[in-house]
């Protein structure tokens, strides 16, 4: 022990010698400065590599070149000019001369019913859409008559004047927001063994506040579940612009994928773009773009493989899909009886008809749907809006 003792010691000197002799060569302050830079370049090269794996050789090559070009003195500022002017010739085209006769200032003296004449007066200039105007307005009937009426007047009656924070007092409300609650998850699976037996959700203005809701509760969820401080979450190029806006809201890092040849999620790439950090995969039944289904079985056991959530947003064809299903057409399982499907999105105001803004948000079960308890609880209204098992 104490020959090794005294070679190591040996080999020690030895190197100090060395070392001490080979770095007396440079200045003091090149010794200093030298981890430092060394420490920057790897973080930008980290950075650079990072970049390129998330957009792509050539997309990030480009962005280089643009942000380079930009920087030639009155470029900038030509390609800002240039932005602002066709936002404003968008704002302002062909309407200047209508614009002029919008009141910008409360009127001093009532209107009185004189303001009905001048409502119907404006409408009656309205473009005549129906039947032309497709993913506009959903509806059956005409304006004046049948399903368009009806709504007229239950909205009137119910819901104009009434607000659903005081759940005791408009008990009325509470009662139809949960039984739309229930009929949606019915026809999207709850009552159906593969489910669980405990999907509940809630209504909400629109599918957009459906999909922000889905996205945070999934992204508490996982953190809860997984410790998740660096959320991610991954999308096809074909979805809905609603996740941008829920990754720049609640600070998710968003990794979109190109689509297959067959314009549905790529299932694959969305495989390769899984790390430590994801939180949610989504799926579209059908796209908005192109009208396609997602494969959402095999997304769903990518999802349930990895233990991330997966969002099924069916915004557009939620009161489609289960009826074409019933009556024998080809569509391939797209709901809560699909293993790995955590929430679901539904449009009541598409093909369900209901007014607009409408919509409902799904979850399998209640533990994933912790997370936004609390800001219901705090709202008013848990419970009013929650299928229970």
């Amino acid at each position: 022990m104490d020959s090794f003792s005294s070679s190591f010691n040996s080999f020690l000197n030895h190197f100090r010698a060395s070392a001490n002799s080979f770095l007396s060569q440079f200045e003091p302050l090149a010794l200093l400065l030298a981890p430092l830079l060394t420490l920057l370049v790897a973080r930008f090269l980290q950075s650079f590599l990072s970049v390129i794996h998330e957009k792509g050789l050539k997309a990030t090559f480009l962005g280089f070149f643009m942000s380079f070009i930009k920087l030639i003195p009155g470029v900038k500022s030509y390609v800002d000019a240039e932005k602002q002017k066709v936002v404003v010739d968008k704002l302002h085209s062909g309407s200047k001369s209508i614009r002029e006769k919008w009141r910008t200032d409360l009127p001093t003296t009532g209107l009185g019913v004189g303001v009905i004449d001048e409502m119907k007066d404006e409408k009656s200039k309205d473009v005549d859409w129906q039947g032309k105007c497709s993913g506009t307005v959903y509806i059956g009937g005409s304006e004046s008559e049948g399903h368009f009426s009806l709504i007229n007047e239950a909205c009137s009656m119910l819901f104009a004047h009434t607000n659903p924070l005081h759940l005791d007092v408009f008990k009325s409300v509470a009662r139809f927001e949960a039984e739309v609650v229930a009929m949606t998850a019915a026809l999207l699976g709850s009552k159906e063994k593969a489910s669980g037996g405990q999907v509940c959700g809630n209504m909400t203005s629109g599918g957009t506040e459906s999909i922000l809701l889905a996205v945070k509760t999934s992204r508490d969820y996982m953190k809860m579940k997984k410790g998740i401080t660096k959320p991610e979450m991954i999308i096809a190029e074909s979805a809905h612009s609603a996740y941008d806006k829920a990754a720049q809201y609640f600070n998710i890092k968003l990794r979109r994928v190109p689509v297959d040849k067959e314009f549905q999620a790529d299932v694959k790439a969305i495989r390769q773009h899984i790390n430590r950090n994801t939180i949610l995969i989504v799926g579209s039944a059908p796209g908005f773009p192109h009208g396609i289904i997602d494969p959402i079985e095999e997304l769903g056991k990518l999802a349930y493989s990895y233990g991330v959530c997966f969002h099924v947003d069916l915004c557009l064809g939620g009161f489609v899909l289960p009826f074409a299903h019933k009556l024998g057409y080809p569509i391939p399982s797209f709901d809560f009886t699909v293993m790995g499907v955590t929430s679901i999105s539904v449009d009541v105001h598409k093909y369900g008809l209901a007014p607009k803004g409408t919509s409902v948000v799904l979850y399998r079960d209640h533990d994933i749907r912790k997370s936004i308890n609390l800001l219901l609880l705090l709202s008013g209204r848990e419970g009013f809006m929650c299928l229970q098992p």
